[in-house]
């Protein structure tokens, strides 16, 4: 069984897949395939403005209903870690000459600090710019070795497709 994070941007490439409710069935009805939320990810989806659309619906109700169909009530945990470990990953990533501010890599590090301090097996994202970069999973390497902990595989959307034929 794997257990699953995915970064906020994956709910926004799913809901405009042309098959999205398919893709929802495929992905809730998987038992081995477990997806976990975040409140720092469901913030994000609800920050989503108000008049964006997704063809006639609200694009801000798409994301936050498949979050929470997906997710099914599993959140992973703040263990008292989280925030620390976030702030150990942008202070190993700007010590390895990482360039971007907290303020552009808090999220992301959050969201891989979840992943790290709940053992999750993988975390899938297109943020190839920020979370994905080769200095921030250098970071995460690094930081979790010294802190005893396991990053996640990282996956990509295309990975997410291959899996469920879409």
């Amino acid at each position: 069984m794997l257990r699953v994070v995915f970064d906020t941007n994956v709910y926004g490439l799913l809901i405009i897949e042309n098959d999205n409710e398919k893709i929802r069935d495929s992905i809730t009805k998987d038992k081995d395939f477990l997806v976990y939320g975040a409140k720092i990810i469901r913030n994000e989806l609800r920050d989503t403005p108000k008049n964006i659309r997704v063809g006639r619906f609200n694009a801000r109700s798409l994301l936050l209903s498949l979050y929470d169909e997906i997710t099914r009530g599993r959140q992973v945990e703040d263990h008292g870690l989280v925030s620390d470990l976030a702030i150990d990953f942008y202070n190993e990533y700007v010590k390895i000459g990482g360039k971007r501010s907290w303020k552009e890599m808090h999220n992301d590090f959050m969201i891989v600090a979840y992943a790290c301090s709940n053992n999750l097996d993988v975390l899938i994202s297109e943020d190839a710019k920020t979370m994905l970069s080769k200095r921030a999973l250098e970071s995460y390497k690094n930081i979790a070795v010294k802190a005893n902990l396991r990053v996640p595989n990282f996956w990509m959307y295309k990975d997410l497709r291959e899996k469920y034929e879409f």
